[in-house]
């Protein structure tokens, strides 16, 4: 055997695992920012989430660009986080300024990342429910529930399992809360 395929085969692992630690750097730096976004949108700053926002899709127009040769970025899971969480705060952002939830142009997030960033969005329209929880608010909240409750209607014509199973069977909990919400709220009005 010729000691050119091992020698062939250490530099591109070499490589591989040096790309790989990049990778998960850039990954780990967008998934915090993505958090950040959401944090910050939740505290009613719409226009610095999306300046956060706007540092993330450098990031992974970058990695793209570096990258995804044969289509790598798929296939590394701290990349799946990141692109997941960025997609979950862009929901929510836009959610949060009455736009329409639409798929990302720039970008050919797989099915699993969306299914995550949507089902993960509920617990923000949770969270946000809570934070606006009276009388006043309730047209709001009553429209967090539609759109929690057209995720879950979507999901459930879907055949998914593991990780995004999870999700969806979160997202069908996140529906539970916010219906009890909008009854308190109009138990409290009577």
């Amino acid at each position: 055997m010729s000691k050119k395929i091992f020698d062939k085969i250490l530099k591109d692992l070499k490589l591989y695992y040096q790309e790989r630690g990049i990778l998960h750097k850039i990954s780990s730096e967008g998934l915090t920012k993505s958090k950040q976004a959401i944090f910050t949108a939740h505290d009613g700053e719409i226009a610095k989430a999306e300046k956060i926002l706007k540092e993330v899709r450098g990031l992974l127009t970058d990695l793209n660009k570096k990258y995804n040769y044969s289509n790598r970025l798929q296939f590394e899971g701290s990349y799946r986080a990141c692109v997941e969480e960025f997609l979950e705060a862009t929901f929510f952002v836009a959610t949060l300024k009455g736009k329409e939830l639409k798929l990302d142009p720039d970008f050919h997030f797989g099915p699993e990342e969306y299914i995550g960033g949507l089902c993960d969005l509920t617990g923000e329209l949770v969270r946000q429910a809570v934070l606006l929880g009276n009388k006043k608010n309730l047209s709001k909240i009553k429209k967090y529930t539609k759109m929690t409750k057209e995720v879950v209607g979507f999901m459930m014509q879907l055949y998914i399992s593991g990780k995004s199973r999870q999700k969806f069977d979160e997202a069908k909990r996140n529906l539970k809360r916010l219906e009890q919400i909008v009854y308190e709220i109009n138990l409290k009005n009577n």
